[in-house]
């Protein structure tokens, strides 16, 4: 017998890439998590630039998030909404939505 969220994330996270302000704290709170030591190399996190209107974004490697076990530290850590975390069983680890100028989504 099979359970309804067997297979499924306990949650996932949900990227608002124009929230973003490049502050980096997201890196940072993921390599600490990670590997108790501050090194955005170490981080499951890179931040983007578009080079066509120098906006910023987080991407996120989906094969090294765990997300946390359920608390992940970078939604944690972001002050601005550009990552969030929606607790329950989903299917898909990482979501983009398209959000406006302002935190609007």
């Amino acid at each position: 017998m099979t359970s309804k969220t067997e297979g499924k994330m306990p949650g996932r996270l949900v990227i608002t890439a124009h929230n973003c302000r490049g502050c980096r704290s997201c890196q940072l709170a993921c390599s600490f998590e990670k590997t108790r030591a501050f090194n955005p190399g170490r981080s499951m996190i890179l931040i983007e630039r578009n080079l066509s209107d120098g906006l910023v974004a987080p991407m996120i490697k989906p094969i090294g998030c765990d997300l946390c076990g359920g608390d992940p530290a970078c939604a944690k850590a972001c002050k601005y909404g550009a990552i969030t975390y929606e607790e329950g069983p989903s299917d898909e680890k990482i979501v983009v939505r398209p959000g406006s100028k302002g935190g609007e989504s």
